[in-house]
């Protein structure tokens, strides 16, 4: 396994050459990421190995772990959001081919081009971000969530009228 990250690589051929990548990546060069964190510091631990499994399928696996800083949805605060994900990416040269890919198996659409690695880690953490980032359940929030809505303490609009009513 080599110790860097390639720029591009050409899957099918690492593949068939059973080729095994690992390096960090900074979050800063994930350009279509960064819009959606608090800071785009720190940087990603990924491994990329690439082969031919017992099926005959050309196969991507890999892994992504770190941590990005989201904004918790209900109380608008930072928040870590740990990465630590798996993929397997089966390698296919056309989309009628999908349906052949065992199953556990993500589609990798390659077109004889080399493809670039950044693209490749930053689409697996972008399909892996929650839709809405919250604190978990039971963590604490900025505005004090744990679990339930706590009704913020207004005075009765009403109140007014109940000492009307109790003067007559």
């Amino acid at each position: 396994m080599l110790d860097c990250l390639p720029e591009m690589v050409e899957p099918l051929g690492l593949a068939e050459a059973g080729r095994s990548f690992r390096g960090r990546i900074s979050v800063n060069g994930l350009s279509r990421l960064v819009p959606m964190l608090v800071t785009d510091s720190g940087e990603l631990a990924v491994t990329l190995e690439f082969g031919i499994d017992e099926r005959r399928v050309a196969v991507v696996s890999g892994s992504i772990s770190g941590s990005l800083g989201l904004v918790c949805q209900r109380c608008l605060a930072a928040m870590d959001f740990p990465l630590d994900l798996r993929f397997r990416l089966g390698i296919i040269h056309s989309e009628s081919q999908i349906d052949q890919l065992p199953d556990g198996y993500e589609p990798l659409l390659i077109t004889g081009e080399p493809i670039a690695v950044y693209g490749l880690i930053e689409d697996e953490v972008l399909l892996a971000l929650p839709a809405i980032p919250a604190h978990a359940e039971g963590e604490h929030c900025e505005t004090g969530y744990k679990g339930q809505a706590q009704p913020e303490e207004r005075p009765n609009p009403f109140a007014v009228l109940e000492k009307l009513k109790s003067r007559t």
